[in-house]
């Protein structure tokens, strides 16, 4: 549609007839929202027509090897814009060298011919990592009068994680990399404090050929630091909050997801923090991964998961809901207060030796395989967190909110990238990457 069909489409609405028929201010905005977007199609297209030169250069240098690219004609093109679709034309040029084309319109506009703008695609990404794709394609609609469908609001969700992906992979060749780490030690980036946390979700994917359907471990890692003080009590309000938190998830092994761990530490100066505090639940690949990346860090078992062993142990023990309460909150305090072998001994004394199931065993293994991560008074003495609401949330706004969706079974590709483009958004880092993947258009 060129630029004079438009403008006559605009006109032939009767807008007069119109106006005076609307009688509510929601129809009013619905038609002045409908006219603005056919006055900016008109205006985006008069504009890239404006920007093409009138007089093409016979050569240009080469994008791809630098040699000489030769003109050969003009090519047209369909962009989706949030005004719409429109075709444009532009300069076609061919390298006589590499044997490669290109189109330096595209290239210094970051133009995706036949494709999503960059505008587009980042609201229909933003759209699909809060809902699902379906009910994301209606929202997108009703807020933009763009119509897209679910499966263009999926692929611009996953080009955002996939571009998590390649810059993931850039800061794992760079953790890699002796000289870059030396640099970074002159740096004077590192927080004094500076924490870390780990925890997994699960997320249902589809069955591969003869592969069963199956529940896979979503990983979730944060960094983060905090302000304000623990509690002086075990039941008080509690003051510290979180801020400034980068997430980064994946499903796989523990290795890979140690090397992400590490290769994102670095980016956060884990490596050469003056205080580095890892947080937990007491899971055995939490403090292995922890160990073998980071094996200086306070490591520190969250209180609330620690506290969650006690009530069980009570109710197996007594009868009474009174007795239960009671003793929780005696060897609650013994627990806060730092001293493990009354813990253990309080629950010891309820063991119930032929029960496979039996809590006070439980608590027992518990408290003695993470007694040096329960110093919780010279945590506390120290202003450390000592609760892992942080890594908690995470999981819950990625794996439980976004990926457990009704009636969603992922592939296990497109889970990975749907999840790191929604750890991303969490971060706060998709303004980033958009502008990171403009710079990359226009520079190619």
């Amino acid at each position: 549609m060129n630029k004079d069909s438009v403008f006559d489409e605009i006109q032939g609405e009767e807008i007069v007839d119109q106006l005076a028929n609307v009688v509510h201010l929601s129809e009013m905005e619905h038609r002045l929202r409908e006219w603005l977007m056919k006055l900016g199609k008109l205006l985006l297209q008069v504009w890239l027509v404006w920007l093409t030169p009138r007089y093409h250069a016979v050569r240009v240098v080469c994008p791809h090897c630098e040699g000489r690219a030769e003109y050969v004609r003009q090519r047209r093109a369909t962009l989706r814009t949030m005004f719409g679709i429109i075709g444009y034309r532009r300069a076609y040029y061919l390298c006589r060298q590499c044997q490669r084309g290109h189109y330096p319109l595209d290239e210094k506009l970051g133009l995706r011919p036949n494709g999503l703008s960059a505008e587009v695609e980042r609201l229909a990404g933003l759209v699909g990592v809060q809902m699902p794709f379906e009910q994301g394609s209606l929202i997108f609609e009703a807020l933009t009068l763009v119509k897209l469908s679910d499966h263009s609001i999926a692929q611009a969700t996953r080009r955002y994680g996939q571009q998590v992906v390649e810059q993931e992979t850039e800061w794992q060749d760079l953790a890699q990399d002796a000289n870059y780490l030396e640099q970074t030690t002159r740096t004077q980036n590192a927080p004094l404090r500076l924490y870390g946390a780990l925890d997994g979700g699960r997320v249902l994917i589809r069955p591969h050929q003869t592969e069963p359907q199956r529940w896979r471990e979503l990983k979730v890692g944060a960094w983060f630091t905090a302000r304000g003080q623990p509690p002086r009590h075990p039941d008080d309000t509690w003051s510290i909050r979180a801020q400034d938190i980068t997430y980064f998830t994946d499903i796989g092994g523990c290795a890979d997801f140690g090397e992400l761990m590490w290769a994102s530490g670095v980016q956060r100066h884990a490596h050469h923090a003056p205080e580095l505090i890892f947080l937990g639940d007491g899971a055995r690949w939490i403090w292995d991964m922890v160990d073998f990346h980071f094996p200086h860090a306070v490591q520190i078992v969250d209180w609330f998961h620690a506290c969650e062993y006690l009530m069980p142990v009570a109710k197996s023990a007594f009868a009474d809901e009174t007795q239960q309460k009671q003793w929780v909150s005696e060897v609650k305090t013994a627990l806060w207060q730092g001293r493990l072998d009354t813990v253990i001994a309080a629950c010891t004394t309820y063991l119930v030796p032929r029960r496979p199931d039996d809590p006070a065993h439980k608590a027992v293994t518990y408290y003695t395989n993470n007694r040096h991560r329960m110093d919780y008074p010279t945590y506390r003495a120290q202003g450390y967190q000592i609760g892992s609401g942080t890594i908690e949330s995470g999981v819950k706004q990625i794996a439980s909110q976004r990926m457990k969706v009704a009636g969603a079974r992922w592939n296990l590709d497109h889970a990975r990238l749907v999840a790191k483009a929604r750890a991303a958004f969490l971060s706060q880092q998709w303004d980033a990457l958009t502008a990171a993947t403009l710079h990359a258009a226009s520079t190619h």
